[in-house]
């Protein structure tokens, strides 16, 4: 009897099995979320009206239009798409005429239950795919940091920005190379006290010197070496120097003014040398070549997402752990949602998984750019 019961048992968790296996084995294999109609496609277009998210700007009106207006500005001048993104239907002309008919239709809501209708009447929303076409998309934040500096070397102001040598290809030289070669001697453009401070400028872009005059020089990205870029905070959560969890820009900078000897050791792992060039203008200007907006313009990888396209980001409150677990109920900061404008880029942002958030000028714009490190969705509009 026990063999005939043992016998009926296997029997049933076999028949269990193959009837889930046929039914696709939603027990154990995750479908994928978003499904992108042709092969390469980095954006899905949402067409169940519940899966749409709430259209809540939490940010003034006056910054958003001032954003749509620099990617007009943008699609006035580039007629066509130089960064190798390609959907159907997000031509340059699409993407215009989106902003246009945005801008007015904007202008006319009178609250943000009539511009969440607008929305959802007149225009098709496509959602980035995110990592392993789930739909998260992990977003930082950068700006543009003022520090002291000199023109010239001096006892206090030693660690040099660089412009573009001429003997200049890609790819350059490595960091390490650039350094123990002196290869750059005679290109300083300015000198900041720290060499940490000098690779922040590096890593955000762009920056502005303080001079002992009170003189403000303004530098701008002006190239790249051509390597890899290997972000140093990261490293240092690899190397278990700092919890993922914990990882913002104060943790770094406060990790480096405890332990000075590492800089070096750290620095030199990231191949990838920025070179600037001196500007005249205090705002910085995305990769597409108009100002970016303090929450209003986002960097992206331009070959998987729309230069200049107007989007909508959902982020969500601060991740506590390594897995996505938010802070407890009543202790965390809140979501946001927010309209963006796709105009700029980074090293370090690449694939449809990633964006940064430009936050703006100054001490108290870079504190809050380095505390966002989190998650959340990512969805551009284009008009019906």
């Amino acid at each position: 009897m026990g063999l005939k019961k043992n016998v009926r048992t296997v029997f049933l968790l076999t028949a269990i099995l193959i009837a889930m296996m046929g039914s696709g084995c939603a027990m154990f294999k995750k479908r994928p979320l978003l499904v992108p109609r042709e092969s390469g496609d980095t954006l899905v277009e949402i067409t169940d009206p519940n899966q749409l998210p709430k259209f809540q700007d939490d940010y003034s009106r006056d910054s958003l239009l001032s954003s749509i207006d620099n990617s007009l500005d943008y699609f006035k001048r580039v007629k066509a798409n130089p960064y190798g993104f390609h959907m159907t239907g997000f031509s340059h002309e699409s993407l215009e005429d989106t902003l246009k008919f945005f801008r007015e239709g904007f202008l006319r809501c009178r609250d943000a239950e009539e511009l969440n209708d607008f929305i959802i009447k007149n225009f098709r929303v496509f959602q980035a795919i995110g990592k392993a076409y789930e739909g998260q998309v992990h977003f930082t934040g950068y700006g543009t940091p003022i520090y002291d500096g000199s023109l010239t070397l001096t006892g206090e102001f030693r660690y040099p920005l660089y412009k573009i040598p001429s003997d200049f290809k890609k790819p350059y030289y490595t960091r390490r190379e650039i350094e123990e070669r002196g290869l750059l001697k005679g290109n300083e453009i300015a000198y900041l006290k720290s060499k940490l401070d000098a690779y922040l400028i590096h890593v955000q872009g762009s920056g502005q010197i303080k001079l002992p005059s009170g003189e403000m020089v303004y530098v701008g990205y002006g190239a790249d070496s051509g390597h890899k870029y290997n972000s140093i905070g990261r490293m240092l959560v690899m190397d278990g120097k700092i919890p993922e969890e914990e990882l913002t820009l104060s943790t770094l900078i406060n990790y480096f003014e405890q332990h000075p000897n590492e800089l070096d050791y750290y620095l030199r792992k990231n191949d990838r040398f920025i070179f600037f060039k001196r500007v005249n203008y205090a705002t910085p200007y995305g990769s597409i070549g108009v100002p970016v907006t303090p929450m209003r313009s986002i960097a992206t990888d331009k070959k998987v997402f729309p230069a200049g396209g107007l989007a909508f980001s959902v982020i969500e409150p601060k991740k506590a752990k390594k897995t996505w677990k938010f802070w407890e109920k009543g202790k965390s900061e809140a979501g946001k949602s927010f309209f963006v404008l796709d105009q700029d880029t980074g090293s370090a942002i690449q694939t449809p998984a990633r964006a940064d958030v430009y936050f703006g000028i100054g001490d108290q714009a870079m504190y809050e750019a380095g505390n966002l490190n989190t998650f959340g969705q990512l969805y551009y509009l284009l008009r019906r």
